[in-house]
């Protein structure tokens, strides 16, 4: 109301939205609140998505956009990203967005944009998705897919068969505080395989809840809630059901409808002042709800089986343990296709799909939610209609060439990349010339030829449809041209500085006046003092301190290795948590407190050029700590233009590499470099190559690929596949190729070594190209 009254729109999330118990525990029936909001919203943390073994977190995502149907909230908000960590990169980005996406979501809100992150900052639900990672300059590729698909699945209307009753009021009734009994458990653990399970048969759902159940329409064996239109309604185990909720489902049961129950029905209706719920339970479903629950809580080792009871509709009651326990994906499948023909087909469980109706276009989101590659997978739509291939990376919106219609059904395969999703639109008539399936990557059809790319011995063949008339034409294939493979060599350079981090320290804290005179001298002993790594300094003590009081005065030592002196030699002030330091490098103080660096605005660097010299370096910092958690947090950073070289278990600072080897560039001088590292060769591509199509493959991991060739145009692939074709790029004879490869901010941030860089050797591609004439042929 306050809202509405000032002009805001109200959205927001609650609090573990992904367990059933915790409902109860924490805000009661979750629809009750997210009714209220503008745009609903919900929240996912960390970097995975719901799995087989992790169906909760799919919960979360079906209840908020379940709620913003029933409730006309045309877009759901989910606060995303928050602890995904600082080796995030743009393909996990993608893969998390794809299956918040494909569960509903149509608003993606990144969590969060910091203005800085030194010190402690940086360990706040990282990362940051702002302006200090490595591939910020491309984080525009990850908001324009994200704006498109938001664009596209907002408004219209979304199709799904299947209603699911949220059971929370028996998860109440059940509930004790503090201790799980098998009964409540059963009801969550199933809710949760159902869900799960619905996905992967790809019979997509809403939930309900029984509030808004009461107030559905009825009719023409369906639920009408909003626009929504539902022909089979799924119950989990439940033990007791709202009395106005039980008479909308006896009323969809009469009218021809389709239930399907799971394990447990309710013997008792809340605010019904009757007996004989039971026996009017068992009429409608033809099982006992009491003698359900009394085996249940007996144990008794009763065979699961499936109860079919023909009505005007289907019903199907499921005895036993528990879907979850038994593992009756399908025996569930069967239930389901005897209900309700299925909207979509999937050839595989993992790819997920969402169904908008939308300007009178149908457009179906499929998104890999594996991180693998998934090929030929075989998709059908209950409608039929001209297929086109809308493309978010790229915005490019264009016919689907190969298609069928079996069975009534269209037809088509997809090949998906890691991570990747598909869009679908079908709108408009079936073209009257089909291309069932062909070997060719099709370029243009028109009815008459088509036209396409083949790399390959065998002949090009097409398999062309036409009414209830087939035919297949064909060529014989040219002789196909070698992959020319880029050479394991490259000439190299660092886009920045690369950085030497350093994260070990010799502390003390206590020592008798006198005996820390000198403490900043290279040659000072600090054999005595503890060993310690970067973080809270009094957390490292071996012992707690007899009399902890502050302020402290805390001294650190640490050194550092150069053969080669390299030049803008600078370190980084980052972490140094303290009332006040002094710093000093090889026996002198560094006065100059800094400027901004180039990671952060509040990470300072100063020059320290003139105190390093080849040999042993010592860096020196006296702090003074207000309180236990200071310190120095984070690692010692030397940043400037060096290698790094492996010698006596640590590295030492030599000359910037100006070769590399095709491979991960932490082994080869970069250890903690986060940033891009600048690949160049030469490539000769004879004049046989002349004509047809080329592509450039390369297995870039997760890193953000940017490719030249010629100095032209860059080519940017923030994610798999790192195939894309450079056709208009090659020219005959020999082509200078850049390659310009960005990592995440992991290495330099924690000084670890995730693999970055080209790992496997680039090849260019040549596809001939055909036309084949499909008329007047056999």
């Amino acid at each position: 109301e306050w809202c509405e009254a000032n002009g805001v729109l109200f959205t927001g999330h609650l609090l573990f939205e992904e367990w059933l118990r915790m409902h109860a525990r924490c805000e009661g029936n979750i629809f009750q609140h997210l009714k209220h909001m503008h745009i609903v919203g919900v929240d996912h943390l960390y970097p995975k998505i719901g799995t087989e073994k992790e169906p909760d977190q799919h919960v979360a995502l079906k209840i908020a956009s379940s709620a913003a149907h029933h409730f006309k909230s045309n877009r759901l908000l989910c606060e995303s990203m928050g602890g995904t960590y600082w080796d995030c990169t743009l393909e996990r980005m993608k893969w998390i967005l794809n299956w918040e996406y494909v569960l509903g979501v149509n608003l993606f809100n990144n969590h969060g944009y910091h203005y800085s992150i030194e010190g402690e900052r940086k360990r706040d639900w990282p990362p940051s998705q702002f302006y200090h990672h490595t591939w910020w300059k491309y984080y525009d590729r990850f908001t324009s897919y994200a704006t498109r698909l938001s664009h596209l699945l907002s408004g219209g209307r979304h199709v799904a068969k299947v209603l699911v009753l949220y059971p929370l009021n028996s998860i109440w009734t059940n509930y004790v505080p503090q201790r799980r009994n098998p009964v409540g458990d059963l009801i969550e653990s199933d809710f949760n395989y159902l869900t799960d399970t619905l996905l992967r048969l790809h019979y997509d759902f809403d939930y309900v809840d029984e509030d808004t159940l009461s107030g559905a329409k009825i009719g023409n064996k369906s639920i009408r809630i909003a626009d929504e239109s539902y022909s089979v309604l799924i119950i989990p185990p439940m033990t007791h059901m709202q009395k106005s909720a039980f008479a909308v489902v006896r009323r969809f049961i009469k009218s021809g409808g389709s239930v399907i129950a799971d394990s447990l029905l309710p013997a008792e209706l809340l605010d019904a002042r009757r007996n004989g719920v039971a026996r009017e339970v068992k009429s409608l479903f033809g099982a006992d709800p009491v003698q359900l629950r009394a085996d249940f809580e007996q144990g008794r080792k009763e065979k699961s089986s499936v109860f079919h009871r023909n009505t005007k509709g289907n019903i199907f009651v499921f005895r036993g343990k528990g879907l979850a326990r038994n593992k009756q994906k399908e025996e569930l499948r069967l239930a389901l296709n005897a209900c309700a023909a299925p909207d979509v087909t999937v050839s595989d469980e993992e790819v997920f799909y969402l169904h908008r109706v939308k300007d009178d276009f149908d457009i179906y989101f499929l998104a890999n939610t594996s991180q693998t590659e998934k090929r030929n997978v075989r998709v059908t739509f209950e409608n039929v209609g001209r297929p086109e291939l809308w493309d978010p990376n790229t915005g490019i919106c264009s016919p689907l060439h190969i298609y069928s219609v079996e069975k009534g059904r269209l037809s088509l395969e997809l090949d998906f990349p890691p991570s990747e999703s598909r869009v679908v639109v079908i709108g408009g008539k079936i073209a009257s010339e089909q291309i069932a399936s062909t070997n060719l990557s099709v370029l243009h059809s028109d009815g008459k030829s088509i036209t396409g790319s083949f790399h390959g011995k065998q002949d090009v063949v097409a398999r062309v449809i036409s009414g209830k008339k087939e035919r297949t034409v064909r060529a014989k294939a040219k002789k196909p041209l070698k992959p020319i493979v880029l050479s394991p060599s490259f000439s190299f350079a660092t886009e920045g500085d690369n950085t030497l981090a350093i994260g070990s320290w010799r502390m003390t804290a206590e020592e008798k006046d006198g005996e820390r005179k000198g403490f900043q001298a290279p040659d000072f002993d600090d054999g005595s003092w503890l060993s310690v790594s970067n973080g809270a300094w009094e957390t490292q003590l071996p012992q707690e301190r007899s009399n902890p009081v502050y302020p402290v005065e805390l001294w650190y030592r640490t050194s550092f290795g150069i053969g080669t002196v390299p030049t803008n030699t600078r370190l980084l002030i980052d972490g140094f948590s303290c009332g006040s330091y002094q710093l000093y490098v090889n026996g002198r103080q560094v006065e100059e407190k800094g400027t901004r660096s180039k990671l952060d605005s509040e990470i300072k660097e100063v020059n320290i050029q003139s105190f390093i010299r080849p040999g042993r370096n010592v860096v020196a910092v006296q702090l003074i700590a207000r309180k236990r958690t200071d310190g120095i947090l984070d690692l010692l950073k030397i940043v400037g233009a060096f290698s790094l070289k492996k010698k006596n278990g640590g590295y030492v600072i030599e000359s910037s590499r100006s070769k590399i080897k095709v491979g991960d560039w932490t082994e080869q001088g970069y250890p903690f470099f986060s940033g891009t590292g600048i690949y160049r060769t030469e490539v000769y591509v004879p004049s046989t190559y002349s004509g047809g199509r080329f592509f450039l493959e390369i297995d870039c991991g997760e890193d953000v690929l940017e490719c030249s060739f010629n100095s032209e145009t860059s080519l940017v692939v923030p994610w798999h596949p790192y195939r894309f074709e450079v056709t208009n790029h090659v020219r005959p004879g020999n082509n200078t190729v850049e390659l310009r490869v960005t990592n995440t901010l992991i290495n330099v941030l924690e000084g670890v070594k995730k693999p970055s860089g080209v790992f496997s050797r680039p090849r260019l591609i040549h596809e001939h190209v055909y036309t084949l004439p499909i008329r007047g042929t056999r």
